[in-house]
């Protein structure tokens, strides 16, 4: 049944098809219900979204195939962001809605429940940060358990453990992914094979998901040919996507070392790196009455390692000679232990587990300066 605030405030629908007579059709369907207003019909053309733009719609319906679809989908959310896109296709009656749960229709019902719905993505704020993690193995695990521990309590955190022994090329995801995965704002992708990671648009799609993190700790998971793939494919979904190499290189507005470093602007990403990322301490250094060595009186984590191995230094180096932290530090960084593969990186010329070792001293070593 439909609310008061429905019946005056109806949902505005744009439809966007590549076949007329399927437009025609949908418009005539929509026409006739209570609390939805058709305000443009367009099929496919060069100067289709300044008419949708123009038109101001909530509800952009787009009606296409395969790879035309997701195009016309992530052109629209670029025109329009903040949009409701629906789309619709014909040879499998599939009923796609993007930022919202994606759920599948094959009947004029599930239509109209798709328009209808609830558009509070508009209003979501990152601090209320909505967090899906799509994770394997142990390495998934342990920074699941952290960053669940130790996310701020606005946040909801949800997940998700990826199937074992899936085929080496996934060419149809949907027998492998649960019927109902939540909505959520964020996906954070920590699986262990490159055929789990296959799986990563397909979810980001059926969340709603606007953002996605899928760090590169070990790239025999995730190969840099399929992490360009993915980019893409999540492009064209109208996601922002960062793989950073290794995970605690993150910081809110880029991630990477060196020549490889790259800049982005999210607020979905940027509130999660604002927590879990690119190590930073507050260190505070005191003379030790018996030897009267300067030691490390006490740490403050400003920001973790998402696995949690900021946390677990800062406790360990209490009590630290200064002119030893920073080898502690590192030290404390390997055994913990971290989780990046010790394997050479060939875009790097040195192991992925070093250059996380080098983030751990780096933020030792800038805040103990003064006392040295």
């Amino acid at each position: 049944m439909l609310t008061g605030s429905q019946l005056m405030n109806p949902s505005h629908v744009f439809i966007l098809a590549s076949q007329s007579l399927f437009a025609e059709g949908v418009q005539s369907l929509l026409s006739g219900q209570p609390g939805i207003e058709v305000v443009g019909v367009a099929a496919v053309s060069s100067d289709v979204f300044d008419h949708m733009r123009a038109a101001d719609p909530d509800v952009v319906i787009v009606e296409a195939k395969g790879e035309e679809q997701s195009h016309l989908v992530a052109r629209t959310l670029e025109s329009i962001p903040g949009v409701k896109v629906i789309g619709l296709s014909l040879e499998d009656n599939r009923i796609h809605t993007y930022y919202q749960q994606m759920k599948q229709g094959r009947c004029v019902e599930d239509l109209l429940e798709a328009v209808r719905g609830p558009m509070d993505w508009r209003s979501r704020s990152p601090e209320k940060l909505r967090l899906f993690v799509f994770f394997q193995g142990r390495y998934g695990k342990r920074i699941l358990e952290n960053v669940r521990h130790s996310s701020p309590e606005a946040w909801t955190v949800e997940s998700w453990r990826a199937p074992s022994g899936l085929p080496p090329v996934v060419d149809d995801p949907a027998p492998f992914l649960p019927m109902h995965l939540p909505a959520a704002d964020l996906v954070l992708s920590l699986v262990e094979s490159s055929s789990a990671a296959q799986l990563l648009p397909n979810v980001v799609e059926r969340i709603g998901a606007r953002a996605v993190i899928a760090p590169v700790d070990n790239v025999a998971w995730l190969p840099e040919g399929l992490a360009l793939q993915l980019r893409v494919w999540l492009t064209q979904l109208g996601v922002t996507a960062v793989f950073p190499k290794p995970f605690c290189s993150l910081t809110e507005n880029c991630y990477n070392v060196r020549q490889q470093e790259v800049s982005f602007e999210d607020p979905w990403i940027g509130e999660f790196a604002h927590r879990f990322g690119r190590p930073i301490f507050k260190i505070e250094c005191a003379e030790d009455d018996l030897s009267g060595r300067m030691q490390i009186a006490k740490v403050e984590v400003v920001r973790d390692t998402a696995c949690g191995c900021a946390q677990d230094v800062a406790r360990r180096l209490v009590g630290v000679d200064v002119r030893d932290a920073v080898i502690q530090a590192g030290l404390l960084h390997h055994h913990y232990p971290c989780l990046a593969t010790m394997r050479v990186d060939p875009g790097l010329g040195e192991p992925l587990i070093q250059v996380a070792g080098n983030f751990m001293r780096q933020a030792v070593e800038v805040e103990i300066a003064p006392y040295i």
